[in-house]
Order: structure tokens, then sequence, then C-alpha cells
């Protein structure tokens, strides 16, 4: 399985990325100064300036090693670049996220120490990381020594841009805010009257099924609501970057809440909605909202596209990892190109069994990008009984 999260804007960014004039292959030693800087700083043998593209690492500079480009499998810088701060690990092989990876593992060359912070060009967009190893553990550094690496980290940047080296811009500039402000008042307002719509209407029902729709509705309503919370305040609107809100999620409860808000109307669409099925007993780190969203939008192509019975199921796979299924007995005639239900826009084909109305073909891309943002994976299965959509999430987000 991957060990490494995709960025939402992953194309936008590679993009940027290979179009910065002063990011070359050819080695300059005022970059394997920065480097010595920050090695020293740290104490480590080796330390390098990394670029991350779509499927490989390679090195501006480096200090203390030799390295070749390598796959993102065998990159920490891919898990640096999704964060706001530096990204430390004093003891990698005691890391539910790293024990397992390949730069630390036996047979590996079992790195143990890693500090490095994201480099942000001034688009906004993240090319890499300034980063320092070591191959034993480390205390966890004082912030005035990461503080530095970040200075080092934007004097790198500015030497790719041509640029004086400053600080970044605070957060949220004011025509940035404006603009949020007006999208999140947009936004809101039509929804807030929906949700008091919803509630009269909730109180006048009579008909017990129509007062669970109006019940259900109302749960999408504020569902919705924080949804458009979640984007605006965890998203770039200049690079279409997307951050995670991660907590430690109870998927039996999430699944339950999801199939019982779901219920009535899956009855209503004529599609027997089966128990869910949860076999992983520990919480897991992930973006509650996010997941939600990925589980609707398979349930309601499972309603549009399936058969007549829908269910889902939670476990962990024969190598720990989360898997989250929801199957229907449709089928999928053997024209269909399995590969093209990622893409935007596409339904597959044509389709056998599984009508093609009522959507525009972005359910499957979406939830792909999430899984992916979430360092994991995402697939449809078609087996001659039934199809599959399986959501697979690293073991190392498994709590506890």
């Amino acid at each position: 399985m991957r060990t490494y999260p995709i960025p939402f804007n992953e194309d936008a960014r590679v993009t940027a990325v290979q179009n910065v004039p002063g990011l070359t292959r050819d080695n300059e030693a005022l970059f394997d100064t920065l480097c010595t800087a920050a090695a020293k700083l740290f104490e480590c043998p080796i330390a390098h300036i990394s670029v991350v593209e779509q499927n490989t690492q390679w090195y501006k500079s480096v200090v203390g090693i030799e390295l070749e480009e390598m796959p993102k499998n065998s990159s920490f810088c891919t898990h640096t670049i999704m964060t706001e701060t530096p990204m430390v690990v004093p003891d990698l092989s005691r890391s539910a996220k790293f024990m397992d990876h390949p730069m630390v593992a036996v047979g590996g060359p079992q790195a143990r120490f890693y500090a490095g912070v994201p480099l942000i060009l001034s688009s906004g967009f993240r090319f890499g990381s300034l980063c320092v190893l070591d191959f034993v553990p480390h205390k966890t550094p004082a912030q005035k020594e990461l503080d530095t690496l970040e200075e080092l980290g934007r004097a790198v940047v500015a030497a790719l841009e041509k640029a004086p080296a400053q600080s970044p811009p605070e957060p949220g500039t004011a025509g940035h805010d404006a603009f949020l402000a007006l999208v999140g008042h947009e936004l809101r307002t039509p929804l807030t009257i929906t949700q008091g719509a919803l509630r009269l209407l909730e109180a006048r029902l009579d008909d017990e099924l129509s007062a669970k729709l109006a019940k259900s509705s109302l749960k999408a309503n504020g569902h919705l609501t924080k949804l458009i919370d979640a984007v605006l305040k965890f998203s770039d609107a200049r690079t279409g970057e997307l951050r995670l809100n991660e907590e430690a999620i109870e998927l039996s409860s999430l699944i339950e809440e999801l199939h019982l808000d779901h219920a009535a109307a899956m009855s209503e669409a004529g599609k027997m909605f089966d128990a869910p099925v949860c076999d992983v007993p520990q919480p897991v780190l992930a973006d509650k909202e996010h997941l939600k969203i990925c589980i609707i939008s398979l349930l309601m192509n499972s309603v549009l596209h399936g058969g007549a019975s829908i269910g889902i199921t939670s476990r962990l796979d024969k190598n720990g990892d989360i898997e989250i299924l929801i199957r229907d007995d449709g089928q999928l005639d053997g024209n269909v190109e399995l590969s093209r239900l990622y893409e935007p826009f596409v339904v597959g084909g044509d389709l056998s069994k599984r009508g093609t109305s009522g959507g525009l073909g972005l359910g499957l891309p979406l939830t792909r990008r999430l899984v992916e943002l979430h360092g994991g994976e995402f697939e449809v299965i078609a087996d001659p009984e039934r199809t599959t959509a399986c959501i697979r999430l690293p073991k190392w987000r498994l709590q506890g």
C-alpha cells in the first residue's frame, strides 16, 4: 500500500513546481551551504533539499550522504509538504506512521530522527522540504531551532525565486478574508432558510415516514453547513489546497449514524439497506466530514446505479489497514472501463443493470482525492454478483 498522502491540488502543484525557473537539478554552492547550516543546527549527519514531483522525489542539494532520485513511497518529505508547521519525529521507529516505512524498517537504512519544513513558493504551492536526518533518535528540538530551520527554508525559496528572503505574510490577507466572508455568507444564508423551513415542516407532519424524511433532510442540511465551514477554514482559494481537520473517529458510530440517516430514503427508493457491520475495534484518526462525503457519495452512487441491496462494512484487512466497503448487488457490464470511473464527468461507459442517470460523475473522483489526501487508496471492484467501492486507509491511522 502507498505510504504517503497525495495533496488535493496535486496536478496544479506539480505544474507549479515544474515552472519554477531556478528549480533545476544543477547543484549550487548556496544550497549546499544552507543544508550544511541545517545539519549543524540539529547536530545531524544528513540534510537535504527535496523536490517532490508526481511519482518521485529528487534533490536540489544533499550533504552527508549520496542520494539518487527515489520513489515517493521511500520519502518522508511527501508528508512534510502536507504540514503547516515543521514536521519533527524524534524516533521514527516508535511512530505508528513511520515504523513500517521503507527508510525506517529493518532492511532499509533505518533512519531514526527527522525534522523538516515545507518549502512554499510565493504562489502558495508546496514543492518539497528542507530537512535533517539521523540514524539515532534525538530529543524534541527547541522551538528556537525549529524557527531557524523555517528561516533557512524561506532562504531556499527566495534563492530559487531570485527574491530577497522575507518572512511570509500573515495568514488571511484582507482580500482573502473578504472573499471567504462573502462566500461564507452567500452559502450559509440559503442553508439557514432551508433549515428553518424544514423544522417547521417536521413539526407539522403527522405521517411517520414523512417526519423521518424531514428529520433526515435536517441532518443533511446540518452536515452541509459543517462542510462549508470546514472547506472555508481548511482550504486555500489561491492554490486549490485542502487540509485535513483530523480527529479520533469511532467508525462504528459514524457508519451507524449514516445508516440511520439514509435508511428511510433507501426504502423510498426501493432499496434494501442492510444493517452496517463494523469490525474496527479502535478509533481512526481522520477528517470526519471528509469521510462522510466519501461514504455518502458512494451510497448515493449505489442508489442511482446499483442493485436492490446495499450494505456498509468496515474492517481491517490482512495487512492491518482499514477498509470501508460499500457493496451493492448491481453488476458492471464487461465494456466498462474501471480506470475511467475515477475521472470527472465520466460514468464508465455503457452499463448493464446500472443506470447512468442522476449524476455528473463527480462522486468517485472526489472520493478518490479525499481518500488519497488521507494517505489511503480507493478502488471499485467489479465481481460477477456485486460491485464494491473500497476505501482503504493506512493502519497508522488506528489510534491506541
